[in-house]
């Protein structure tokens, strides 16, 4: 007889060392299976990723799986706030070695209420990795395709770095910055990463902040509390004096040697000009001139915006895995799961 799945409320910060271990079990074994393109998940990566909520993505819920007392599946679910606080974003993790088994079913079972009870209507996953069991699992217990995204890398060993010596274009001139905008620039700067509504988002829930100047010193201010190093690079219209393009990148405290890159925007006036390879190559060259022992820089994309695609690999980026976001309303997950 199989022991029956039990799910609990999970404070990672507070958590005891054997459930701890068992998340990184559990949490390794997804990544060997899920995320071929990542190193392995060391004990001590895990625990921090538990223990720290990712900066801009409001309060983080944990949930943990037991059946007979083992950690066999974890969940988090991110409650986004402002322009998507109808969104609970929702990552249920299975032991690949116990799949098929109901466990991620009473997983998400278990959160539906809660989620309910946070004023969140739509439930909302954006990274199963196709090919991996998620996509089919999410289908058949509610959840529809609503867009596929790209995980892409840009691995510095090997690479060529004759890729990033781009020149910017006549009629610009670049200034970067970490941590907060120059007061000169900031409006404009607001301004212009509001071109990044104009990227292609499928069927997501999700919508892009409404950039304003105090949403900026907002962000920026979360990202220093959160001890995140936050580069950003502009491109700056030297008729005007005004930003016409952005790119950012992060490198979270515990990462040492890579760094996530964030958005990249131009303003639709300035598009065709060549701003966007520009300000990445620029982010490149300044990382591995403070950060010479760094190793990768990674970026998701999605697959409608094939412009970006095509400075990512202009860059040296490559496609690393490919992934669907899913979406479903709690009435149709509840209905759906009452039938299974």
């Amino acid at each position: 007889m199989v022991a029956e799945v039990t799910v609990e409320l999970f404070d990672p910060r507070g958590a005891v060392e054997a459930d701890l271990v068992g998340c990184h079990r559990v949490m390794a074994e997804w990544w060997r299976v899920d995320k071929r393109d990542l190193p392995a998940l060391s004990y001590t990566e895990c625990v921090n990723r538990l223990c720290t909520p990712f900066p801009g993505f409001g309060e983080e819920v944990r949930w943990l799986a037991r059946r007979g007392g083992e950690v066999v599946g974890l969940a988090t679910i991110d409650l986004l706030e402002a322009e998507s606080s109808h969104i609970g974003l929702t990552e249920i993790v299975v032991d690949p070695r116990v799949r098929r088994q109901g466990i991620g079913t009473a997983v998400l079972r278990a959160l539906l209420p809660e989620l309910r009870d946070r004023g969140r209507h739509l439930v909302e996953g954006w990274q199963l990795t196709v090919g991996g069991d998620g996509p089919e699992w999410a289908r058949t217990r509610g959840f529809t395709t609503v867009g596929t995204v790209l995980m892409q890398a840009l691995e510095f060993a090997g690479a060529d770095p004759a890729r990033w010596d781009v020149p910017v274009p006549a009629g610009y001139r670049t200034r970067r910055w970490r941590g907060a905008a120059p007061e000169e620039l900031v409006e404009s700067y607001a301004l212009a990463r509001q071109a990044i509504h104009d990227a292609p988002l499928g069927g997501l829930g999700y919508r892009q902040p409404d950039w304003t100047v105090p949403r900026v010193r907002e962000r920026e201010a979360e990202l220093r509390s959160a001890g995140v190093e936050h580069r950003v690079v502009v491109a700056v219209h030297e008729a005007t004096g005004v930003v016409a393009g952005s790119t950012e990148l992060e490198v979270l405290p515990d990462d040492l040697d890579w760094g996530y890159q964030r958005e990249t925007a131009v303003v639709a006036a300035h598009r065709g000009r060549g701003l966007g390879r520009c300000v990445k190559a620029e982010m490149i060259r300044w990382l591995l001139a403070d950060r010479p022992t760094f190793t990768r820089v990674q970026t998701t994309t999605g697959a409608a915006n094939t412009p970006m695609q095509r400075v990512n690999a202009q860059l040296g980026f490559t496609t690393t895995r490919t992934m669907v976001a899913v979406n479903s309303g709690i009435d149709v997950l509840e209905a759906t799961l009452a039938r299974l």
